[in-house]
């Protein structure tokens, strides 16, 4: 259950940490808890639950290809590091590819959100599931709406990649996943499989 709440950590909050890079000579930013951490750690601690309920299942299949889809996004944001090695006539293929997946990463960024909160509907649900079969109802009832506002979540990120909606989705996002923190918390703690 630790790995879980801690891949939760990683996966559902963004602390970005500004520092100057002498290989490029600019500022560069990055996020100090990467995603692909954080899912690793849920691949891990979802391992053993795929068989509580069919939802535990997709959780852990998705966390696997978003493990692999920010591996991806984590090396191309530090291809600054290899700035010399890509600026050889060798390393050209590489930075072409670094370029490209720079540029999807920066055009789809809402749709990687999206992603995320996919996931998270699939875990709120995989949770609802499982405090449905032991009879806790208010568990239950609580996992069910954080599904629902996950699915609305992801709706509204993958609107956002196309139209630059007016709000916070930022502050919003980070106040749901305070809170479901804290209840999926309590509902693993119920979860025999997962202790």
């Amino acid at each position: 259950m630790g790995l879980v709440i801690v891949g939760l950590l990683f996966v559902l909050f963004r602390f970005d940490y500004t520092f100057v890079s002498a290989n490029i000579n600019a500022e560069v930013t990055m996020d100090v808890l990467p995603d692909f951490v954080g899912y690793l750690l849920l691949w891990f601690g979802l391992e053993k639950s795929v068989d509580v309920n069919r939802w535990f299942k997709e959780a852990h299949s998705a966390a696997t290809g978003l493990m692999v889809i920010t591996f991806i996004t984590l090396v191309s944001s530090l291809s600054f590091l290899l700035e010399p090695l890509l600026n050889s006539p060798d390393g050209q293929i590489f930075a072409i590819l670094f370029y490209v997946v720079n540029y999807l990463v920066r055009i789809g960024g809402s749709i990687l959100f999206a992603l995320s909160m996919i996931f998270m509907f699939m875990f709120a649900s995989a949770l609802g599931y499982a405090m449905q079969s032991q009879e806790k109802w208010f568990l239950c009832r609580a996992m069910y709406v954080f599904s629902i506002v996950y699915s609305a979540l992801a709706i509204v990120y993958i609107v956002n990649q196309f139209i630059n909606l007016p709000l916070p989705l930022d502050w919003i996002s980070a106040g749901i996943n305070a809170v479901f923190l804290v209840f999926s918390y309590f509902t693993m703690n119920k979860i025999k499989e997962l202790n």
